[in-house]
């Protein structure tokens, strides 16, 4: 994603959206597409009984709304709110697919960056099939460690996003009180700490407490 991350920064709009603010929403046809810069960018959406259900995050050098962007869909999926304040490039989806099949080096590395992201939405999808509340809050932990931590210490990674309970509740579709005890025993546990809603994750102690050592050789 550098190339075209370096693309938006040269020759793209900046905006700037505080926190809460909706930068497209649901059934939306967007006019542009977006890079993020900063800040964190929540997609989500709404149930039939008003409840937010959170599909993923977009932060720094995520392009969406991508099935809009590549032709997939006619319209935004989900709502994109900001999570917190948060910048982005904005750019023409004409003029961003023009450049992407004119640089070799672009593709190439749009083909790395999804199939990252397929990865990680396969363990976001291992994680909603359990039916066990523990099980759900672990392998949602394994996908954040995956899709957005970074490795801090040896073995210890730490989730670049600010989650509150409710957030994450609302990520893995539990109530906020089971989430929270649940997240309790595992940081008892010492699977994991958090502190001002930000998470350390211990890799080897959370795959130990999965059962999955299929997983220590992904490439984080």
């Amino acid at each position: 994603m550098q190339d075209i991350t370096s693309y938006f920064t040269s020759l793209a709009a900046k905006r700037t959206f505080k926190k809460h603010s909706i930068l497209l929403y649901q059934g939306e046809v967007p006019q542009m597409a977006y890079v993020v810069v900063s800040g964190v960018i929540k997609v989500y959406s709404i149930n039939a009984s008003g409840e937010e259900q959170i599909v993923t995050f977009e932060t720094p050098g995520d392009l969406f709304p991508s099935p809009w962007i590549f032709g997939k869909a006619s319209h935004t999926l989900y709502y994109c709110e900001a999570l917190c304040d948060s910048e982005v490039l904005q750019m023409p989806r004409r003029e961003l697919i023009a450049y992407i099949e004119s640089h070799p080096k672009a593709q190439s590395s749009l083909l790395d960056y999804f199939a990252g992201r397929y990865t990680g939405l396969l363990m976001r999808i291992t994680a909603l099939e359990q039916s066990r509340a523990r099980e759900k809050i672990m392998f949602t932990l394994y996908y954040l460690l995956f899709r957005y931590g970074k490795e801090t210490r040896h073995g210890i990674f730490t989730v670049g996003i600010k989650l509150t309970h409710s957030v994450i509740a609302g990520l893995v579709g539990l109530t906020r009180e089971t989430t929270t005890n649940e997240l309790t025993k595992l940081k008892a546990e010492k699977v994991l700490r958090y502190t001002t809603h930000k998470y350390a994750i211990d890799k080897a102690k959370l795959e130990r407490l999965l059962g999955e050592d299929s997983f220590d050789n992904i490439s984080v």
